[in-house]
């Protein structure tokens, strides 16, 4: 990412007493670990998720993610952040493939 080593991980599941999709994700781009909660739509190949962070530069932000289910093999994940100005601005997109 810009030139350096990115790495994350994230972790997603579903919380049968909220009936909601939870997920946690860390990367090796700030030292924030995001939780966040939200609902699959009602095809049930997209899940839309939100967490709240208080970066310490930047102040408060809300970020946004979004997996779609595009088939069996293959997921894409989009994460977005919206700052206090209430601007979104998509930070990455992650294309998954299941490995034959």
């Amino acid at each position: 990412m810009m030139g350096s080593p990115f790495t994350g991980i994230g972790m997603t599941g579903y919380d049968n007493h909220t009936h909601k999709y939870v997920s946690t994700w860390v990367d090796s781009m700030g030292t924030a670990v995001l939780y966040f909660e939200g609902t699959a739509g009602a095809d049930g190949k997209t899940i839309t998720q939100e967490a709240r962070y208080d970066d310490p530069i930047k102040g408060p932000m809300k970020w946004r993610s979004v997996t779609r289910v595009v088939d069996d093999n293959t997921h894409v994940f989009e994460m977005y952040v919206t700052d206090k100005s209430g601007k979104e601005e998509k930070m990455m997109e992650i294309t998954y493939t299941r490995k034959r």
